[in-house]
């Protein structure tokens, strides 16, 4: 991934042995491939795995800027606040009374242990679509990182996941506190290690998605109108206020094609029923985070080099 440093005019090759890829800021990228170098090209050229990797050692290199990030982000959006982080659980918590007493007792529609079952997949979609959003405006919003500084700039997306990442932590303590209230809806056993890794598959999920919307947000405003409406919709072919189960058959499978529906349903049986996922639900959504995954990465290379140009 590009640094955002403009590249030379023309590279110079250097004799075998000179500096490694990926040892220097420079990242020029030809059509013979991308070379990553030091203060001057190498003319040693990296194909797409290498730059790939490359971009992780980066990541992981500038760990703690990232974490950085993240925390700034996480603080900016309670500044001012007089009630500051109490909010990440009181939306969830009027959500939940609201949906209630609309499907439990007006509705009369038979979920056992409604509450926590709606809380369950409200978590996931809250943490899902905020990170959806603050990712698909975060190159905006950080426009002058972009045009004035030199840095890896595929990390202000993906601090927007893990600043929202943070949320999502305090509100599984939200989940797992009513078990004071209602204990019959829980079975607490060894399949709760199959929590974390339904947490990270919606993670790449957003990271994927993050990567193509950040970047042609910049470019194209109507993106962002777009990501909101189509996050409108994703509510109701979600199992948030339903299981896949309820629907009828032919419905249910198209359903399940939706790659938050595994997770959820998943994050249900792990904490509800003490069972693990049902993998043919995962697929869907193991497909499509690898999927968006390398789109993102492929549609921000392609456009990461224009962002100072538009932000």
């Amino acid at each position: 991934m590009d640094q955002g440093f403009p590249p030379p005019s023309a590279p110079r090759p250097l004799p075998e042995g000179g500096p490694s890829p990926a040892s220097g800021p420079w990242t020029h990228r030809t059509s013979a491939g991308v070379q990553f170098g030091g203060e001057r090209p190498t003319g040693n050229r990296a194909g797409l795995l290498q730059s790939f990797r490359a971009a992780l050692g980066l990541t992981w290199k500038l760990r703690q800027m990232l974490w950085l990030l993240s925390v700034k982000d996480f603080k900016s959006r309670y500044r001012a606040q007089a009630l500051g982080m109490f909010w990440s659980f009181a939306y969830p918590l009027v959500m939940m009374v609201t949906v209630t007493l609309a499907f439990e007792y007006i509705l009369k529609i038979p979920i056992p242990h409604f509450p926590v079952f709606y809380l369950i997949a409200a978590v996931f979609w809250q943490f899902f679509t905020n990170a959806t959003l603050a990712t698909t405006g975060s190159m905006m919003e950080n426009a002058a990182l972009v045009k004035r500084t030199t840095f890896p700039r595929f990390l202000i997306p993906i601090s927007a996941v893990l600043s929202h990442l943070i949320n999502l932590a305090m509100e599984f303590v939200l989940v797992f506190g009513f078990y004071l209230a209602f204990p019959g809806a829980y079975t607490f056993s060894v399949k709760l290690i199959a929590l974390p890794a339904l947490v990270l598959l919606v993670v790449f999920i957003c990271i994927g998605v993050g990567l193509m919307t950040s970047c042609l947000n910049v470019r194209y405003r109507d993106v962002f109108y777009i990501v909101t409406s189509v996050i409108t919709m994703g509510f109701w072919v979600s199992p948030i206020l339903y299981s896949t189960s309820m629907a009828p058959p032919w419905l249910a499978a198209i359903l399940r094609l939706n790659p938050l529906a595994g997770v959820m349903e998943g994050a249900r049986d792990v904490i509800m029923l003490g069972q693990w996922p049902n993998p043919a639900y995962l697929v869907p959504g193991l497909v499509a985070a690898v999927v968006l995954f390398l789109m993102g990465c492929f549609i921000f290379n392609r456009q990461n080099l224009k962002l100072a140009d538009y932000a």
